[in-house]
């Protein structure tokens, strides 16, 4: 087979797991893109790229087509107006609002995808853990919208440039760590962090229980052993016989 050919293979095989990796590797490099505008547009390019050429392959395509798409194309127009523009206009600052309907419509499509195919994914254990990312994603965009127009959202003043800062808060909320460094304190922010908390746990409940009822275990070996020597021992014609006709009788009280 050609080189080329193989390649195709794996990328084709291990496409949802190189989607999940790059989409780590991107948030790992939120910090960077906070600090350099212009390089977050183009991280932001990035990831636009790698959701749009992986999520045709764990989500509802009806809902990408329709929905994602559109919101995509918006947010990507304001990651570059944020990137060249000048970010003390509010007009600057509206990536984070469309990335939320990004977000949201991505887990649409996910979401639909589980509850239609989850009983053959192509790869369960990516699929959610991306799933997980996404969510967390949302909820950090939603922290940034409150953080901009509540009063006394957080215990410190975080600026409004420091996305990445409010990805880390959602992630630790998410996975119910809560360090302590950063605290809700508007009334509304406390109630957004516990139900984005509570979701987390949901999520890991709802993906361990649909993973354990789609698991098909194989034959045991006993199953196996005792098959293959009902066939090397076959049972007597009379005694097949006899015991049928006992169980017809049986039957028939």
């Amino acid at each position: 087979m050609p080189i080329k050919g193989l390649h195709s293979e794996f990328l084709f095989r291990h496409r949802i797991r190189i989607f999940m990796c790059a989409l780590i590797v991107e948030m790992l490099a939120s910090p960077l893109a906070d600090s350099h505008p212009r390089t977050g547009a183009v991280l932001g390019l990035a990831v636009l790229l790698m959701v749009l050429a992986g999520i045709s392959q764990m989500a509802n395509r009806g809902i990408v087509s329709r929905v994602v798409l559109p919101i995509a194309g918006l947010w990507m127009i304001a990651r570059m107006v944020e990137a060249f523009g000048n970010r003390h206009e509010i007009y600057a600052n509206l990536s984070p609002v469309v990335g939320l309907l990004f977000s949201c419509s991505v887990l649409w499509a996910i979401f639909a995808h589980f509850r239609s195919e989850f009983r053959n994914p192509g790869s369960p254990i990516s699929e959610a853990f991306i799933s997980y990312l996404v969510i967390a994603s949302g909820f950090g965009q939603l922290y940034w919208i409150l953080n901009r127009f509540v009063d006394h959202a957080f215990n410190q003043i975080i600026p409004y440039t420091q996305n990445g800062t409010f990805l880390y808060f959602s992630m630790v909320t998410l996975t119910s760590v809560g360090y302590g460094g950063i605290v809700p304190f508007n009334p509304y922010v406390r109630i957004i962090a516990a139900f984005e908390s509570m979701s987390g746990i949901f999520f890991i409940a709802v993906v361990v229980a649909r993973l354990v009822s789609s698991y098909n275990p194989k034959t045991p070996r006993r199953e196996h052993f005792l098959a293959n020597e009902a066939r090397s021992f076959p049972l007597d014609k009379s005694l097949e016989s006899e015991s049928t006709a006992i169980l017809s009788a049986a039957s028939s009280f």
